[in-house]
């Protein structure tokens, strides 16, 4: 029987989403708790791997696994999981549904801090004090909606060809000191909104020429861009089927 789960998680102590011999992971974390749930072994399937000090608010994974009244499923689960990981639902669902596969889009959040510092948002932001021309910023960020090849954009490897997505949305909010930059794809490769954002701010604070991001848009050439800003303020917010 298959089973789909949605499941939020502070990504600060965790090595990523995805299973890693030597660290901690979020996937190995859950993967042992079903497996003990279970008494056999268990393998979960996300939406996407989510790197080291990524969070989300809704991952979306899927296993295979004996009938199980999926409420007390949830419940059992949330019991031995740590606190900063919780499942928020459980259902059961077709065979032939993958969590990635079969997922129309993704939206995710980056969240700046203007300020240098705030204890309360220590490794949940990125503390970035430095002016930023917020009305450009808002501009240059539609340059990347549309369909393009992000291949500067990503450290996804040279030998896996498709380096095209399509970003449906970028929105840029303001809540006093804080900025929050919402994206909206089908799909993004590894570090590619870490990337972005690296590329908006040296853009909009002069490290870069005006036309860096156009420059490094849908070009021939691969040269993997120099600005990756830290996991710390990027959330998965929601995968829709």
């Amino acid at each position: 029987m298959r089973y789909m789960a949605v499941v939020q998680y502070v990504g600060t102590n965790y090595f990523g989403w995805q299973r890693q011999p030597f660290e901690i992971s979020v996937q190995q974390v859950i993967e042992d708790k079903l497996s003990t749930i279970f008494n056999t072994d268990i393998k979960i399937h996300a939406s996407g791997r989510t790197d080291a000090k990524v969070h989300a608010y809704g991952q979306v994974f899927h296993f295979d696994a004996p009938p199980f009244p999926v409420r007390k499923l949830q419940y059992a689960l949330n019991k031995m999981l740590p606190a900063d990981i919780e499942i928020l639902k459980v259902n059961k669902v077709k065979d032939d549904f993958h969590a990635r596969y079969s997922a129309k889009s993704k939206t995710y959040e980056y969240l700046i801090c203007l300020e240098a510092k705030d204890p309360f948002l220590s490794g949940r932001v990125l503390f970035y004090p430095l002016p930023l021309d917020e009305k450009k910023l808002k501009k240059d960020a539609k340059l990347f909606v549309g369909t393009h090849n992000f291949q500067n954009f990503t450290s996804k490897k040279e030998d896996d060809a498709n380096f095209v997505r399509t970003i449906s949305l970028v929105k840029i909010q303001r809540h006093q000191q804080l900025l929050k930059i919402v994206f909206v794809g089908d799909g993004f490769m590894r570090g590619q909104i870490r990337m972005m954002i690296g590329a908006l701010l040296a853009q909009n604070t002069g490290k870069e020429k005006p036309n860096f991001i156009s420059e490094n848009l849908n070009t021939t050439e691969r040269k993997i861009i120099n600005h990756k800003v830290i996991g710390d303020g990027l959330y998965l917010r929601k995968v829709t089927y």
